[in-house]
């Protein structure tokens, strides 16, 4: 994560992580599982650049992206809807799997300005010539290039066509309800660099967050 948002997401995966294996190991007997979905960007909700885009264009433009070489991965909300459903019902049938991590695999990711290009040109018009693209620039903590997987982190297949699972080592869960009162008390003194240390001493990817990203 290069963001506060991506760090919160990732501080929340972590910690389901933990309890789900807590759960899981044998000591106690549980038919709750603690599972997570990594998602892409899901075209058409709220948020997401294609409604954006539609309203630029019914305006007129201009269509405004960040970079020209800004790339996302998508996924349709029909497919985001199989993939919970999916993991869910994996998760509870197999659960020998130890698997509690899971993405659809999305294929090539799609460069923002060409979604763009397509969405004027599909109401009959031209990039550049009928409606402008606009390049803004790149907000603090966004990323150029959508990152799925950490570094070297182990994956797995699961038998099902399209899904598969992430298999990083469960953290330990005494860790993370401490680091968990630790961002609170940072969060409510307004500490943005206090903060920042939590999610540094979590995980070495937490540590990459640019300190620019944290202050926002």
């Amino acid at each position: 994560p290069v963001s506060v948002l991506g760090a919160t997401k990732r501080f929340a995966e972590m910690y389901c992580h933990a309890l789900d294996a807590e759960l899981s190991d044998g000591k106690t007997v549980s038919p709750t599982r603690m599972v997570s979905v990594r998602f892409g960007n899901v075209l058409a909700s709220n948020g997401s650049v294609v409604p954006k885009f539609k309203a630029q264009i019914e305006a007129g433009g201009p269509v405004t992206v960040t970079h020209p070489d800004m790339v996302r991965y998508f996924m349709t909300i029909r497919e985001a809807c199989d993939l919970v459903i999916t993991a869910a019902s994996h998760a509870l049938r197999d659960t020998a799997a130890a698997v509690s991590i899971y993405l659809l695999n999305m294929g090539q990711p799609v460069r923002i300005v060409d979604l763009a290009e397509r969405m004027i040109r599909l109401v009959g018009l031209e990039p550049k010539r009928d409606i402008d693209i606009v390049f803004t620039g790149v907000r603090p903590g966004e990323r150029l290039h959508e990152k799925m997987f950490a570094q070297e982190e182990p994956t797995a297949d699961i038998g099902i066509s399209g899904i598969v699972a992430a298999r990083p080592a469960p953290p330990l869960l005494d860790v993370l309800r401490r680091q968990m009162a630790a961002l609170e008390a940072a969060v409510r003194k307004r500490d943005h660099d206090a903060a920042r240390v939590v999610f540094a001493e979590l995980s070495a990817d937490l540590a990459e967050m640019p300190k620019v990203a944290a202050a926002q």
